[in-house]
């Protein structure tokens, strides 16, 4: 890879993709974001690298794609609504940026022949009930009355969509399915639960808990994310769908339990239905816990981090940030 489209690379991830790209000495980095739910901030650096563009819009409101995208030879596309919160908010918006923007980006990918790796979600699992989800589980998509599964279905088409171009020898697609990534830079008001929760605490404010608390997660440092994403265009894994996560589970409690002794914090836990905080049209898995084993196979990559050192490592930064800001 020498000349490298991110959508959405002023996001989470895609920032942490960008900087590091940067330090594997590309040629040319374009980034595409409307910063509905990217952050300016994350982008400071970057900008600054004259290897790199800039673009603030939506995919699907860019009027020649084909003419943006030639002469590049990979697209990382994540954009895409994200946290439960902005989805929950943003539910229309969200499904036509899922669908309509990975149309137009799969289909300038045809046209000039740019590989794509598309960032998928645990969603699409819904609320299957193995214990481990592996890449071929079966779905078990709730009610259509239940909005919260409209994105994960959303993710399902995009995926339809690329496997049905690749089958037809159209499109190179690699498509990953991420599970609860965190990280420094990781923004709270989204609705992602460990920065919202690491902040209350250094706060001493009340931790909110949704549900009772039993519900389990699989928490998956972003620099390793990073590491899955190059790998995988290195190695050209098209056609293929692969699981990014973390095998290590955590109820929500233990981890608000957990971030309050490694603050030192007096904050109190207190417990909210979901349907107080997002209406009776919510649902929520009890367990998501991915099967990597496909990943490490193809990659040779391990997950690096455990929840302790995560954790840890995301309170100094909020630390350090709060510091500078006073």
């Amino acid at each position: 890879m020498k000349k490298v489209i991110i959508t959405g690379g002023a996001g989470f991830i895609g920032s942490n993709l960008a900087t590091r790209l940067l330090y594997e000495n590309i040629e040319k980095l374009l980034i595409i974001d409307d910063l509905s739910t990217g952050a300016e901030s994350n982008l400071k650096n970057i900008l600054l690298d004259q290897k790199v563009d800039f673009i603030n819009s939506k995919i699907e409101d860019i009027e020649d794609l084909n003419a943006v995208f030639d002469g590049y030879d990979f697209c990382y596309h994540l954009a895409a609504g994200v946290g439960v919160q902005y989805i929950m908010d943003n539910l229309s918006e969200s499904l036509l940026t899922n669908i309509l923007a990975t149309h137009k980006v799969l289909e300038v990918c045809q046209d000039r022949n740019i590989p794509v790796l598309l960032t998928s979600t645990s969603e699409v699992y819904g609320t299957a009930e193995d214990a481990v989800w592996t890449e071929e589980t079966k779905s078990l998509i709730g009610p259509t009355s239940k909005l919260r599964w409209s994105y994960a279905a959303s993710k399902m088409i995009d995926e339809f969509m690329a496997l049905s171009l690749y089958e037809e020898g159209k499109v190179s697609p690699i498509i990953v399915r991420l599970f609860n990534i965190i990280g420094p830079n990781q923004l709270s008001k989204f609705g992602m639960v460990v920065p919202k929760f690491i902040e209350s605490a250094l706060n001493n404010e009340n931790i909110v808990i949704h549900g009772d608390g039993s519900q389990s997660r699989s928490f998956t440092w972003v620099d390793d994310v990073v590491s899955y994403l190059i790998k995988l265009a290195e190695i050209k894994a098209y056609g293929e769908v692969f699981n990014i996560g973390q095998t290590e589970e955590i109820t929500i409690k233990d981890l608000a339990e957990l971030i309050i002794e490694k603050t030192s914090s007096k904050s109190k836990i207190i417990y909210k239905t979901h349907e107080e905080i997002f209406g009776k049209a919510f649902d929520d898995p009890k367990r998501r816990t991915p099967g990597i084993e496909k990943i490490i196979k193809f990659t040779g990559i391990e997950p690096s981090k455990n929840i302790d050192f995560m954790i840890e490592n995301i309170i100094n930064h909020k630390k350090t940030e709060n510091h500078s800001m006073q």
